[in-house]
């Protein structure tokens, strides 16, 4: 819900403040943002989407084991990685799964991801991974 709508009396406009219900019970360590949801990740393993406007869309319970460090999201894609050495491609627009790859064998530290490529490494090996990803 839209909290407050200020003005700093010199015409100028605080931009909308808008508060989401919590849904994660424990720390959120990710969030990302297109132009219709707003996606967090966090140390209860779950995936929650909103609608800008707060409601709470869909929280997937089930598919992260451990923390989810890592959300990677645009109009056409979503991907989220974490502890549980899974990282998950998503369809934002219809709120599912489209492919997961368990090949992961690390904590994932770092993700950069575009439409075309991932690129994730891990504190704990002396490598860096790069997928190539078709939408």
């Amino acid at each position: 819900a839209v909290v407050s709508t200020q003005s700093t009396g010199d015409n100028s406009m605080v931009p909308e403040v808008h508060e989401f219900e919590q849904k994660h019970s424990a720390s959120v360590y990710c969030v990302a943002t297109n132009n219709s949801v707003l996606v967090s990740g966090g140390a209860d393993s779950k995936v929650v989407f909103w609608n800008l406007h707060g409601s709470v869309l869909f929280i997937d319970h089930m598919s992260h084991v451990g923390v989810v460090r890592h959300i990677f999201l645009n109009e056409w894609l979503m991907i989220t990685a974490g502890d549980a050495h899974v990282l998950i491609i998503w369809d934002p627009i219809n709120l599912a799964i489209k492919h997961v790859f368990h090949h992961n064998p690390l904590k994932i530290k770092f993700m950069l991801a575009n439409e075309k490529s991932l690129v994730y490494g891990s504190p704990d090996a002396n490598y860096i991974m790069f997928l190539s990803i078709s939408v």
